[in-house]
């Protein structure tokens, strides 16, 4: 990935603010995919190929700049995750919010 972005030297276009405008459009392009669609599960969705692909392009968009905004900020996606759940953990605390679908107050 860095590599790709290097050989076309576009590493200079990626300033923190474009990077993230970009996360934000591309993820406005999965939510698009989903528009109008019947709220299906997981296995529904799964069984069209055609649609599939489309959704794993966008994902990738997504996860590409972001990847590239997690590295340029020197920030390690997997400590920034680990912390995040132990904050999750405590905020939304399973034996409080098993099986419930609310937001913490």
């Amino acid at each position: 990935m860095l590599a790709f972005r290097h050989e076309r030297d576009w590493k200079k276009f990626h300033k923190p603010k474009e990077l993230v405008a970009a996360i934000s459009i591309e993820a406005s392009e999965l939510q698009e995919l989903f528009l109008w669609r019947e709220n299906e599960t997981a296995n529904e969705i799964q069984s069209d190929a055609s649609y599939m692909t489309k959704i794993q392009e966008e994902i990738a968009d997504v996860a590409i700049y972001l990847l590239f905004l997690a590295h340029d900020l020197e920030i390690k996606l997997s400590d920034a995750i680990a912390k995040k759940l132990v904050l999750n953990e405590r905020k939304y605390p399973a034996g409080k919010y098993k099986g419930i679908y609310e937001r913490a107050r």
